[in-house]
């Protein structure tokens, strides 16, 4: 009986561990999330100061295109980072979602927008949906990890 006891602790061990692991994971998805959401408010200014820019400007949208793709790479390791902590399946599921709504769906819609001012429209709505995602996400992540405390 008494390898039993030992047994069962040295189980537990790196249970707890592991969960420290991931609590420390959805911390970081928190902190990222949050970051994510106010990077979403800096990619409308930019692209309110690409449409009013002056008509000498070269490329008024550099700035938005180029921050467009760094948060399609964060939204990629929003999901990562979501599946390894494995925090609530709305989290994985939203972490999802809003990597296919910043990658494909806002890189096909400002590629057609183009060509296409009414599907160049719908990037623009693409764009207020991955906000409330975001926002979604990130006032979850701040419950879930900080409001606990």
């Amino acid at each position: 009986m008494t390898t039993t006891p030992t047994h069962a602790a040295s189980e537990q061990a790196p249970r707890a561990e592991l969960s420290t692991a991931r609590r420390r994971v959805d911390t970081a998805f928190a902190v990222l999330i949050i970051a994510f959401t106010l990077a979403i408010l800096v990619q409308l200014y930019l692209a309110g100061a690409g449409a009013f820019a002056h008509h000498g400007v070269r490329h008024p949208f550099a700035p938005h295109e180029d921050l467009g793709h760094y948060l399609g790479v964060a939204s990629g390791v929003l999901l990562i980072l979501a599946l390894i902590a494995r925090a609530t399946r709305w989290t994985m599921l939203g972490s999802l979602l809003l990597v296919l709504t910043t990658e494909v769906a806002q890189e096909g819609l400002a590629s057609a927008g183009h060509h296409n001012r009414w599907v160049g429209g719908l990037h623009a709505f693409d764009g207020g949906l991955i906000l409330l995602l975001a926002l979604t996400l990130a006032v979850a992540a701040y419950r879930r990890r900080f409001a606990a405390r």
